[in-house]
């Protein structure tokens, strides 16, 4: 009966400690800017790796790629993130952060939350045009 009891307790302990680990998430991305001349098209993953007061924490994986339709006009497809990052204590937001050109996103970001991904058509030293969230 004591064996019974163990292995039941190793068993049930077992699968309490298998159902916290919460697996990651994937979401298609895809979408182009609201010109045509961008899009951009990918994979981001997420998962839940901590809890705060106010939000819980993320790892989040991107494999994105964005293209320029429109070559020749002189502006590039770009990839921009807007997220809450948390980092010594504080909670910040960082908005439309321009993270790649014409190519392939591929990086992870830690402790990051409400993940925002758009595709803007790009040109140097002009404000992003034609913005769309595409996750």
């Amino acid at each position: 009966m004591r064996l019974r009891h163990a292995l039941t307790t190793a068993v049930a302990g077992t699968a309490l400690a298998m159902a916290a680990v919460a697996p990651a998430e994937a979401a298609p991305v895809g979408g182009s800017s609201s010109t045509g001349c961008s899009t951009a098209s990918g994979v981001y993953t997420y998962e839940k790796t901590g809890e705060t007061a106010t939000y819980d924490t993320y790892d989040a994986y991107f494999d994105i790629t964005v293209r320029d339709n429109c070559s020749g006009d002189g502006w590039a497809g770009s990839l921009y993130l807007s997220y809450r990052k948390y980092s010594g204590g504080v909670w910040s937001w960082k908005s439309m952060q321009r993270v790649k050109t014409n190519g392939t996103y591929n990086t992870t970001l830690h402790n990051v939350q409400g993940v925002q991904i758009n595709v803007c058509d790009y040109y140097p030293d002009r404000s992003p045009r034609g913005c769309q969230r595409v996750y």
